[in-house]
């Protein structure tokens, strides 16, 4: 890959930039099942009542999405609850495993260690209900302070990792080699990236990893996601063993988006037909983080760029069908 000289991104988009999801849904991810999407997001409010991972559906990325339900109604013991029973979950990941369940990683407070934790729970429909497969969180280390940031990665020779951020002042990304069942750890977890920009304001998270041609290309978001400096940017390695080099710039900033939705960030990447896809957060009210959705290309070095020129097609942002959804 070459190297990329880029400066940080203020482009003034060509197309209008909106929302696919209007509702409050905070650090995206989705889910390709058969010819069906399922997102996940941070949770939020539905009709007064208090959905700690909502799940939303759809046959395209551009919509129409419809709110499912809330995909963890019951939460495990470890996690600290107000008296109504509902908890602080956020920053959810949902992945296929290969015995045809659906394994849920999140974020959440410990009452008992006081920092937050990731947590791991299993379901048999990707719109839940996902049950704790545990009793006490997957990776809680109070010496690191939080963990937080969960996100699953399959790299083309099978194996399973999960990725998430921890640390409070200097964060480092990980990487965790798993078994295949999701849970099980295997070796010890390797330091990506840390917060060592200016910019970032110590802080790098929201891990998103991907594999593209013969580069392994790591999404994060840096700096505080309300301070009006929330960024995405990305680093690059050509093995997972290898160092991986930030891109000198911003991927994804405020000014990419034209000034008008503020704090962009807390990114997932789906792969399209003719394109990538990059799905992010970003504010549309003072307190309100909704979905969006544009073009994602690669140029001829293997470098990521939004095309911000053309609207989102909603066929080729059409899964193709590749099998049923178990969604019973």
């Amino acid at each position: 890959m070459a190297a990329v000289v880029a400066a940080t991104v203020a482009a003034t988009p060509a197309v209008a930039i909106h929302p696919v999801i209007s509702h409050d849904f905070p650090d995206p991810t989705l889910l390709v099942v058969g010819s069906t999407y399922y997102a996940y997001s941070t949770m939020s409010t539905y009709q007064g009542k208090t959905w700690h991972v909502p799940v939303a559906r759809a046959t395209s990325l551009t919509g129409t999405w419809t709110e499912i339900t809330d995909a963890m109604p019951t939460l495990p013991p470890w996690v600290a609850k107000d008296p109504s029973g509902n908890g602080n979950v956020w920053a959810p990941e949902v992945a296929a495993r290969s015995d045809g369940s659906y394994i849920l990683y999140f974020t959440a407070h410990s009452g008992a260690k006081n920092v937050q934790c990731i947590g791991v729970a299993l379901a048999h429909s990707p719109k839940g209900p996902f049950t704790s497969a545990a009793t006490q969180p997957l990776v809680c280390r109070p010496e690191d302070v939080d963990s937080i940031d969960p996100k699953a990665f399959t790299d083309t020779d099978g194996k399973q990792y999960l990725l998430y951020t921890s640390g409070r002042g200097h964060a480092t990304i990980w990487l965790q080699q798993v078994s295949t069942d999701g849970i099980t750890p295997i070796g010890q977890r390797r330091a990506l990236v840390q917060s060592d920009r200016a910019d970032e304001a110590n802080i790098v998270e929201a891990p998103t990893l991907v594999h593209h041609d013969d580069e392994y290309v790591l999404f994060y978001s840096g700096n505080t996601y309300n301070s009006g400096k929330y960024f995405v940017n990305y680093a690059t390695a050509s093995s997972l063993a290898a160092t991986f080099v930030k891109h000198p710039g911003q991927f994804l900033n405020k000014a990419t988006l034209g000034g008008k939705f503020n704090n962009p960030g807390g990114q997932d990447v789906v792969p399209g037909r003719s394109h990538d896809y990059l799905v992010f957060h970003a504010y549309t009210t003072p307190t309100q983080r909704s979905m969006f959705v544009v073009n994602m290309t690669w140029d001829d070095d293997g470098n990521p760029s939004l095309d911000l020129s053309n609207p989102v097609d909603a066929l080729t942002a059409t899964p193709q069908s590749a099998g049923s959804s178990n969604d019973s």
